[in-house]
């Protein structure tokens, strides 16, 4: 697609506060031209602003519905260098992978930096072996009329398996 100069990038954030982004991480944000967040899945521990004072910028929280519709990132994303952070590790959600590949096909250039993920921190932290687990879910927070049961469904589901 010609005409497309812009970037995506998607960075995690890690588990809990400004200090768990990755040096790679921070620098990307502070790089960019416009700095979304959602915090849906996973909340930030810290105030935004904290935040902010890291990547050297301002961030724009974005809703579930933002993120999951993506036509104002992948819009901005177009011909600036946009950047979508998130908890944790940004591959480990569909909606970031989905997103991704709806930036790669209208031509944006994508890249991920990667964060510490829960899914390796908290089977480590138990001595558990994380490829024995049955399907991953996520928890999403309730937002208005929005209350996912699909979670439910996977965790009854690997209970029965064992």
């Amino acid at each position: 697609m010609t005409g497309v100069t812009g970037e995506l990038i998607f960075i995690g954030l890690g588990l809990w506060s400004e200090k768990d982004i990755t040096i790679a991480g921070a620098e990307a944000a502070g790089e960019c031209d416009v700095v979304f967040a959602e915090f849906y899945t996973s909340m930030l521990g810290v105030p935004k602003e904290r935040m902010e004072d890291i990547i050297g910028g301002r961030i724009e929280v974005l809703s579930r519905e933002e993120v999951e519709d993506g036509e104002r990132i992948l819009g901005e994303a177009m011909d600036k260098k946009v950047c979508l952070l998130t908890g944790g590790d940004p591959m480990t959600a569909t909606t970031h992978i989905d997103l991704r590949l709806r930036a790669i096909e209208r031509g944006i250039a994508t890249r991920v930096v990667h964060g510490i993920s829960i899914v390796t921190a908290a089977s480590g932290l138990l001595g558990l072996q994380s490829y024995k687990f049955g399907r991953a879910t996520t928890l999403a927070f309730p937002e208005g009329d929005y209350f996912p049961t699909s979670p439910y469904d996977v965790v009854s589901k690997n209970m029965e398996m064992g």
